[in-house]
């Protein structure tokens, strides 16, 4: 199974989960799916692409690095492998390394006194470039600038990091905080919203919103780019299911990228999503179910 299919965040989750289950890889596979959340953050939408990885998995943050280190030493000790959130502005081998903040997963793999091992398997053509999967130590003062915290971002990306875990919102440091994740730390809020369950019901969603709002298209095209990724991994043995998801993502970041130089173009988008809502087929469509928003599912 090629980490190739996978999103930033899901590529390292899933390598992070292996150490310990070796049926981390299939469990995160058939737990993909699509679900939108109607009543995000200021009028956003948020999206669900699969089942909570694990009830006890969260977030922790210090502001203060030394805090930070402590804990990263400690959690190390324990798991053998921390996945630790980084900004790719900081990250060399980006391809948005000075460019923009984006939240990005990286592990800490192995500690020889202050150096560690940095592992970041995601390899994925970016609208910025080319990003390879990067192996390489650091010192204590290049860890401390490759974890430095973000900054404040806006609604759409903050709640990627809200439902990067799957299932209901979970709790996210505030900003100017460094972050990582750690066993036994999971916080999620309870409150289920309002909610388009499914990956068929989703789409149909998207296709009418989407077809009618390039603003809209903009701001959620890395949303339905990653969703088309996971669903690629999912469907990799059924090439035409794969290829119609390929397809919806290639068709929605030219009609972003041409929404956002002022020419909408609505038929590529309902087209788009109508191929891959044909493709799925009926029997999946009614397979389709919430499994994504119960705050239990587990490993």
């Amino acid at each position: 199974m090629s980490a190739e299919a996978l999103s930033c965040y899901t590529t390292n989750l899933k390598e992070h989960f292996r150490l310990t289950d070796p049926g981390a890889e299939r469990k995160l596979a058939t737990g993909f799916t699509l679900s939108v959340r109607l009543d995000g953050l200021d009028g956003t939408l948020a999206f669900s692409h699969h089942d909570r990885v694990a009830p006890d998995f969260g977030y922790r943050g210090a502001h203060h690095w030394d805090d930070a280190l402590s804990a990263l030493r400690g959690e190390f000790a324990r798991q053998g492998d921390v996945l630790a959130v980084a900004n790719c502005r900081n990250l060399p081998w980006s391809p948005s390394h000075l460019v923009r903040d984006v939240p990005h997963w990286l592990r800490l793999t192995a500690r020889d006194d202050d150096r560690w091992l940095v592992v970041d398997d995601f390899d994925a053509l970016l609208p910025e470039g080319r990003q390879l999967p990067y192996s390489g130590w650091a010192d204590g003062a290049e860890l401390r600038a490759l974890l430095a915290p973000l900054p404040g971002l806006d609604t759409v990306t903050h709640q990627r990091d809200v439902y990067a875990l799957g299932g209901g919102p979970a709790w996210v440091p505030d900003p100017g905080n460094h972050r990582w994740l750690e066993h036994g730390a999971g916080r999620f809020d309870p409150h289920s919203g309002d909610w388009v369950r499914g990956t068929v019901a989703s789409l149909t969603l998207l296709r009418d919103l989407l077809s009618s709002d390039p603003q809209a298209l903009v701001g959620y095209a890395e949303d339905l780019w990653a969703a088309a990724r996971h669903h690629q991994y999912l469907h990799r043995a059924e090439p035409a299911v794969a290829a119609a998801w390929s397809e919806l993502s290639r068709s929605l970041r030219y009609a972003a990228q041409s929404a956002a130089r002022g020419r909408p173009r609505p038929s590529l988008v309902r087209t788009a999503f109508d191929r891959i809502i044909t493709a799925i087929g009926p029997d999946e469509a009614a397979a389709a179910g919430p499994t994504a928003m119960s705050a239990g599912t587990a490993w």
